[in-house]
């Protein structure tokens, strides 16, 4: 698995999580919905400055850059 492929599914399936968490009747579900607009925030600061902390992640972990 590529970087770019492991951001994908990392992003979809913490955000599906955070929906359905966010759906549940409970006290505090104004923090998954302030969970879901960090993310938007972060994910938009990452196409600007190139940046996301889970790349420095993936990369401690071995995962490769591209499919050089």
């Amino acid at each position: 698995m590529t970087m770019d492929r492991a951001l994908r599914l990392t992003s979809g399936a913490v955000l599906l999580l955070v929906f359905l968490i966010a759906i549940l009747p409970s006290d505090i579900q104004w923090f998954w919905k302030l969970f879901i607009v960090f993310m938007a925030i972060n994910q938009i600061q990452s196409a600007f400055t190139g940046w996301c902390p889970v790349v420095s992640f993936y990369r401690r972990l071995g995962i490769r850059e591209c499919q050089c």
